[in-house]
């Protein structure tokens, strides 16, 4: 799919097959595909900032986006760090390496494309991304709000563990 096929703004329901979840792409932040993940994490799902901040203990730092029929309608940022690093705890050591882990910032599907795979493709691409950067695992955050989040995270074998910070829950799968 070429750059200049795209259009900007958000489709309908029906424009989108259900059996189709687009094409998973990594973006880089300066490009077109960006700001159209950007567009959709500022008007739709109010995740603008956590596709832009810096996380210090993070050592990478990647945004996907799905784009069927040239739309973007969902993004994962996702962060491959050191286990606890985020929370000041020293590094969980196995064989005398630091553990990792990919840890999901932000992720959010346009609610007129919902439950039709884009979701899924997402977490999917970023799972076999972490793997092959060597992840021990995967942890995300949710609101207690999430639950079709919640249904995909269970169906993808995650496990769940309530947040004592606030109304949420962790989700973590080992890869």
């Amino acid at each position: 799919m070429s750059r200049d096929s795209r259009h900007h703004g958000l489709m309908h329901n029906a424009e989108v097959p259900p059996e189709s979840p687009g094409q998973v792409a990594e973006v880089q932040p300066g490009t077109a595909e960006f700001e159209l993940v950007l567009g959709l994490g500022t008007r739709i799902l109010s995740q603008d900032r956590a596709l832009t901040t810096a996380f210090p203990a993070a050592r990478e730092s990647h945004v996907l986006g799905a784009f069927p029929a040239g739309q973007c309608m969902g993004f994962l940022r996702y962060l491959i760090q050191v286990i606890g690093a985020d929370e000041g705890r020293p590094p969980v050591m196995y064989d005398g390496t630091a553990l990792t882990e990919g840890y999901v910032e932000a992720f959010g599907v346009d609610p007129n494309v919902r439950r039709r795979g884009v979701g899924t493709a997402l977490q999917e691409q970023a799972r076999r991304q972490c793997q092959a950067a060597g992840c021990y695992q995967m942890r995300s955050r949710s609101p207690v709000t999430s639950t079709e989040n919640y249904a995909l995270k269970i169906a993808a074998g995650y496990v769940v563990q309530p947040s004592t910070e606030n109304d949420s829950y962790y989700f973590l799968v080992r890869l």
